[in-house]
């Protein structure tokens, strides 16, 4: 535990935390206010996204189980016409039901593709730099859906974590003699890519909250917004001062 609080230490030197005024200024305004706005659009579209699709699945399931009790009822030596309607019609539902499970998922990569993938993009501007981005967060994403799909599974979790990790060192830089570098230092840098991981992780953790309670009419939604954009703010200058101490 002392050597990861050294590492990450080492992020927060006092040259990189107190600029002198004019520079804080043009830092605000180069970096800042853009890469927090782009994690709050990732948040917000993510969020909506989610929340569309959890409600178009809810409807899916309601006309699904509103059959079952008609199909019951017909016999369909009797009534094999509208047995037989019934049934294509619940084959219908079902099916669109299949595709929505399977389109979720893509866009939910895409969105985060088009807000993160420009968030880095923004500050390190290299040449084919989104191209790099989107290839390796796939692998990361594979993955992550497999173990949401799985559900806990030990060495699911720690491949998963050391592609994660892989994939944060490619975001930070794409050369190769660069990449290798950082991975050399990764007594340094996994300290540092836990430390983002755990900030994303708290922060999508009270917009949750902020949804949860908002659905129940529970007032305290409004100080979990607040206290999610403020960790989501914290999420941003994390993430300009890893690209700005370690590219």
């Amino acid at each position: 535990m002392k050597l990861i609080l050294k590492n990450l230490s080492l992020l927060f030197q006092k040259d990189l935390l107190f600029f002198p005024l004019l520079e804080m200024k043009d830092f605000f305004k180069k970096h800042i206010l853009r890469t927090y706005l782009l994690d709050a659009g990732f948040v917000l579209v993510l969020g909506i996204f989610l929340l569309y699709a959890r409600f178009k699945l809810s409807a899916f399931l309601v006309l699904i189980n509103s059959y079952a009790p008609q199909l019951d009822s017909i016999d369909s030596n009797l009534d094999a016409a509208t047995a037989e309607l019934l049934t294509n019609n619940l084959d219908s539902i079902t099916n669109n039901m299949y595709i929505l499970l399977i389109i979720v998922p893509i866009i939910v990569f895409l969105i985060y593709f088009i807000f993160q993938g420009a968030s880095f993009y923004y500050l390190k501007k290299e040449k084919k730099y989104l191209i790099y981005f989107f290839v390796t967060s796939s692998f990361s994403y594979i993955l992550f859906t497999l173990l949401l799909t799985k559900g806990i599974n030990m060495p699911l979790s720690l491949v998963f974590l050391l592609i994660a990790y892989l994939t944060f060192l490619s975001y930070i830089e794409i050369k190769e003699e660069n990449y290798m570098r950082l991975l050399k230092k990764s007594y340094v840098m996994f300290p540092v890519f836990f430390g983002y991981l755990i900030l994303w992780i708290i922060s999508l953790s009270l917009f949750l909250m902020v949804i949860l309670k908002y659905a129940i009419d529970d007032l305290s939604y409004i100080l979990f917004a607040g206290l999610g954009l403020l960790v989501l703010f914290g999420v941003s200058y994390y993430k300009i001062l890893i690209v700005k101490k370690f590219s």
